[in-house]
């Protein structure tokens, strides 16, 4: 019997192509739709649900307004809420709560004081909705193979197009990768390196009623002396509704999962440690828990002739550092910036490429070093106390995100090297104040942190 005719393979022909519909992919996208580009965003799921990412820092509601979702309609439509502050708690009943300095409202920095919790299903949603009007076609297919010219010449490599698992070939002059962390298509691809900090971690979270909140995240941290630091979120992400995660080392989770608990039953047990949460937990309904593993880890060379890679394909933050969706944005506004301003010349200089690869690696490098040195490990926490490590990294963490934001690095090499060269030194210092912590004799913490008190501290205090 004859074999039946193979059906002819679907061919597009693009300006882009955008690998991942995630918040990175779908700002790009939306970028490079409104600067004329022909888009086509290659994302295998049809819905994309149970997200990390719901509290912001204070840089990103300006990258949210770039793409039309300003503040204040986020708020009115019930898709966000405001963040005021940051909360962080012990166990021990302890509690301080960190605020922008009022004179970051003022010339020159000029800064919005407030930022948001996000329900990010529902703002991915309207993302999306707005890459749909732009015209931005989405193939639910999951990329199987890069045609590439040049290959093992990274000056030179250039992508011609893709092939998807269904047949589906996809030829486009620019590509951008914001396949997420896991995939890390092009990372993995073309063998790029990469830095990592930390073990791998679990993140196990729900979505809980709750009439009782306030404009603000609270942190509550579970760290033991000596040991790995874990933590739990509580994000009132819409009116009547907070996330409630919780992180900790991979190795942590699968302990408690061999002694017979569900996950569920772990994000319940690690909340009754606080009275603040055991109330809401025993009040609000803890709808079915969704997990995810990360590695924090950051490629280097993540921009090529055609290619760029984004988001977390690019660079995985921390999430207790608030910096993965600003990152994502950034990522996703300069990734497309270059594009537009190469278009012509069909190739992005090896200059430019230099300066988004030096940016992308220094900022990733400089969060996840700054909370693996200062918080999860142990030698500074144990010796300093939790408190002052908590000021010691909130500081600069965040004020350098405001200078980032206010030097607008992208397009210039001096602002770039500045904006790194200051970035490097600060981990620097930690990183020399982690080596003499480890040579110092344990039990030195400041007592102040055991004792119950509750405070409200101005952050970027200079």
């Amino acid at each position: 019997m004859a074999e039946p005719l193979q059906e002819k393979p679907i061919v597009f022909e693009t300006d882009a192509v955008v690998i991942g519909g995630g918040l990175a992919g779908t700002a790009a996208s939306i970028h490079l739709a409104r600067n004329g580009f022909r888009v086509i965003c290659i994302e295998q799921r049809r819905e994309i649900r149970n997200i990390v990412g719901e509290s912001l820092d204070w840089s990103a509601p300006d990258l949210f307004a770039d793409l039309g979702l300003p503040m204040e309609e986020l708020v009115s439509k019930e898709v966000a809420t405001w963040k005021r502050h940051i909360t962080v708690a012990s166990i021990d009943g302890g509690r301080k709560e960190f605020l922008p300095g009022e004179w970051l409202a003022e010339r020159p920095w000029n800064v919005e004081l407030r930022t948001l919790h996000l329900d990010r299903d529902r703002t991915d949603a309207c993302l999306r909705e707005t890459a749909q009007r732009l015209g931005v076609k989405t193939l639910h297919e999951r990329v199987a193979d890069f045609a590439v010219m040049d290959e093992h010449n990274p000056k030179t490599r250039r992508i011609l197009g893709l092939r998807t698992q269904q047949g589906t070939f996809v030829r486009a002059s620019w590509f951008i990768d914001a396949s997420g962390s896991d995939a890390s298509l092009l990372g993995k691809r073309f063998e790029l390196k990469s830095v990592a900090y930390g073990p791998r971690k679990a993140a196990i979270w729900s979505h809980v009623t709750t009439e009782e909140w306030v404009e603000g995240t609270t942190l509550y941290m579970v760290p033991s002396p000596g040991e790995y630091m874990e933590w739990i979120w509580e994000i009132p992400i819409r009116p009547g509704v907070s996330s409630i995660g919780y992180i900790a080392p991979g190795s942590s989770v699968k302990r408690q999962r061999a002694a017979g608990h569900s996950t569920h039953e772990i994000l319940v047990r690690q909340c009754d440690r606080f009275d603040r949460l055991q109330e809401i937990v025993e009040q609000g309904h803890v709808s079915q828990a969704a997990t995810t593993s990360f590695l924090c880890r950051t490629y280097e060379g993540v921009c090529g002739t055609n290619w760029v890679v984004v988001g977390e394909a690019a660079s995985q933050s921390d999430p207790i550092t608030g910096n993965g969706v600003t990152a994502a944005l950034r990522h996703a506004q300069e990734a497309s910036r270059l594009i537009c301003r190469y278009r012509q010349r069909g190739t992005i200089s090896i200059w430019a490429r230099s300066l988004y690869n030096l940016r992308v690696a220094t900022v990733g490098f400089y969060f996840n070093s700054l909370i693996e040195k200062l918080f999860y490990q142990p030698m500074l926490r144990d010796r300093i106390g939790f408190f002052s490590t908590a000021r010691i990294y909130t500081v600069p963490a965040w004020l350098m995100n405001v200078v980032y934001t206010r030097m607008r690095p992208a397009g210039s090499w001096v602002r770039s090297v500045a904006i790194t060269s200051i970035l490097n030194t600060i981990r620097m210092c930690a990183w020399l104040a982690f080596q003499v912590a480890s040579l110092m004799p344990s039990g030195t913490a400041n007592r102040s942190q055991c004792q119950p008190f509750s405070t409200r501290e101005q952050i970027y205090a200079l």
